[in-house]
């Protein structure tokens, strides 16, 4: 399952190979026992960081012992930043602030309400996508 900790993991051992913005040469093997995903997940998760700019030149073949690909500064820059994960929880905890200010809006302003509560409503619908049961 493609988690963001499991992309954290495979942007972390890109990173610490240290080589930028050069040709790469990784074994598919290796790659796939030490993150514990299977080819799909890992080759989407590698088109996700081809599409964001961290990897270009990807060359990635299931029948292939070898992925090839250049590792970009930008995903040194985002794993510094606290990566996927980091992002994640961010997004939760502003999305749960807001849902508290929209509740005590609806306290200040009982004539708005409604409306406030169809707010707090979508914004309990985006966390429950996101968020796993806690």
């Amino acid at each position: 399952m493609i988690t963001s900790l499991k992309k954290d993991e495979l942007l972390n051992a890109l990173c610490d190979a240290k080589n930028y913005e050069t040709l790469l040469s990784i074994s598919l093997k290796n790659v796939l026992s030490e993150l514990d995903l299977n080819f799909n997940e890992l080759n989407a998760v590698l088109q996700q960081f081809q599409r964001l700019g961290f990897i270009s030149e990807l060359n990635v073949r299931k029948n292939s012992s070898e992925i090839y690909l250049a590792v970009h500064l930008e995903a040194l820059d985002f794993k510094n930043q606290g990566g996927f994960f980091v992002q994640e929880e961010t997004l939760k905890l502003t999305l749960e602030k807001l849902a508290l200010e929209v509740e005590q809006l609806s306290k200040d302003f009982p004539d708005k309400a409604l409306t406030f509560t169809s707010i707090a409503a979508n914004i309990a619908t985006c966390l429950g996508a996101i968020l796993p049961t806690r």
